[in-house]
């Protein structure tokens, strides 16, 4: 099938913009900032003795934190959701931004102060960001043969046979048992539409490699379970019997033996690896040239360089078509590289894709987030951006913890391919100062106290794991970057 993306109701008003800006040069767009932040998965969390946490009046649970890009923005909390302090003891218990939508967040956060839940066992929370209410959302029915996991397997989708109506489907993919992980069967669902759980059992599902996680993905109608290290995994999650369907990545990028004792390093692979939606397309990004072997991650690389390329048909013969590849000999040596005071010789982390612009990369280089034009051949943005706000912890300096999203506060501008479902490329004017006036209504800038310092975290690679009774020095080094 050929990969058309669905437009929702907000991409014919993006559209509508596009036709009033079209009378602006591409040049100039390039100068404009997006219509999209580099929203941190770490909430910035308000105790009772910030000052900032006077914001939270009845009625309001969430505040944005917001700035353009390459700078980082936050979605803000008051303890009453999250409860429990920040510690390393007795797990990770951070609170995590687990999907997105256009409008919508939905996170997870652990109840051990006020309820005696295992962090394993946390609260979701939906929220509506225009209303700045936060949905606390109900337990699986007992009797369901399905228990919510907090792993990258949840996915939020916008309805898209509600025009005009703000409905959402919630959906987490669950393997077949006994199927080690290599075949699924159901989806455990929650709709806004009834506010109740659902059970939507496959009506077909592919058999593949021992699946990982490592995000969800909501476009053009469905849903794309990403596995890193294989391919993707994909189905309307609005149907009453999906039909899951695989892509695989494109040759040559697969990393096979993972299902043969072979453990998965999470962290490198994040680093390394990722696919996003841009301009209403997928999009893998790899660097190329490093070792995944435990034993050799610290030699020198070989010729490293990013590649990427676009889904163009997830079901057909050749699904991919190759976009650019480009030295980091050469990016390094450009002069808006090196004007930006980025160091020689280190190869970055990958961060994100500009959703308006595939030929954009961002790069984590430590505390710095940059941009990458592929088609300029220059360093474009630039600017510190520490994910983990509170504690500025280099552990999180890559993609598994920010991503980009439409606040639907900001003008769009216009981009190459269809707006997507997910709020995708579109055109519109406005300035600079009009965009950053648009962010900052909803900013506050004060920093809340540090409670423990996290220097050392660990996050484990399977949540089912017991975790260390402290972190150590080696443990940072493999696959222990899973979902908190």
């Amino acid at each position: 099938m050929a990969f058309e993306v669905g437009e929702s109701s907000r991409s014919s008003a993006r559209e509508e913009e596009a036709a009033e800006g079209e009378a602006s040069s591409g040049a100039a767009a390039r100068q404009h900032q997006p219509p999209w932040v580099a929203l941190s998965s770490i909430p910035v969390v308000y105790r009772p003795r910030n000052p900032a946490a006077a914001a939270f009046v009845p009625g309001v649970d969430l505040l944005l934190e917001l700035q353009p890009p390459p700078r980082g923005s936050y979605l803000a909390l008051p303890e009453r959701l999250v409860p429990d302090p920040r510690r390393w003891e007795p797990g990770y218990n951070f609170p995590y931004i687990i999907a997105a939508a256009p409008g919508r967040l939905l996170f997870m956060a652990s109840q051990m102060t006020t309820q005696r839940r295992s962090v394993n066992d946390p609260d979701y929370f939906l929220c509506d960001v225009a209303a700045r209410t936060a949905l606390r959302l109900p337990a699986v029915p007992h009797e369901f043969p399905f228990r919510l996991f907090p792993r990258r397997t949840m996915g939020l989708a916008a309805g898209p046979r509600f025009p005009g109506q703000d409905q959402y489907m919630l959906a987490q993919l669950h393997p077949a048992e006994g199927a080690a992980q290599m075949r699924h069967d159901a989806l455990l669902c929650f709709s806004t539409a009834t506010g109740q759980w659902s059970v939507k059992y496959l009506a077909s599902a592919p058999n593949h490699e021992p699946w990982g996680a490592h995000g969800v993905f909501a476009l053009g109608g469905f849903l794309w379970w990403v596995d890193i290290a294989y391919g993707m995994l994909f189905c309307d999650p609005f149907e009453e019997n999906p039909r899951l369907r695989l892509v695989t990545l494109p040759d040559g990028c697969q990393m096979q033996g993972l299902g043969n004792g072979r453990p998965r390093d999470t962290r490198l692979m994040d680093q390394r690896r990722l696919v996003r939606p841009s301009q209403g397309m997928l999009r893998y990004v790899e660097i190329q040239g490093l070792s995944y072997d435990p034993a050799a991650v610290n030699e020198p690389p070989n010729n490293p360089a990013v590649a990427m390329w676009t889904l163009v048909e997830p079901e057909g013969a050749d699904p991919w078509r190759h976009e650019f590849e480009t030295s980091f000999t050469d990016i390094w040596a450009h002069p808006t590289y090196i004007n930006a005071g980025l160091p020689q010789g280190m190869v970055p982390k990958l961060a994100l894709i500009d959703p308006t612009n595939h030929e954009v990369v961002y790069f984590f280089q430590d505390a710095l987030l940059f941009a990458w034009d592929a088609r300029a051949g220059e360093v474009v943005r630039s600017a510190e951006c520490f994910v983990d706000r509170d504690y500025r912890d280099p552990f999180f300096q890559y993609s598994r913890f920010v991503d980009a999203w439409y606040s639907e506060l900001a003008p769009t501008v216009r981009g190459d391919g269809p707006a997507s479902s997910d709020g995708g490329s579109g055109s519109g004017s406005g300035s600079d100062e009009e965009l950053a006036s648009l962010l900052s209504q909803m900013e506050i800038r004060s920093q809340p106290d540090r409670e423990h310092s996290l220097s050392d975290l660990l996050v484990m690679i399977e949540e089912d794991m017991a975790p260390p009774a402290e972190p150590s020095p080696e443990a940072k080094m493999g696959d222990q970057a899973e979902e908190p």
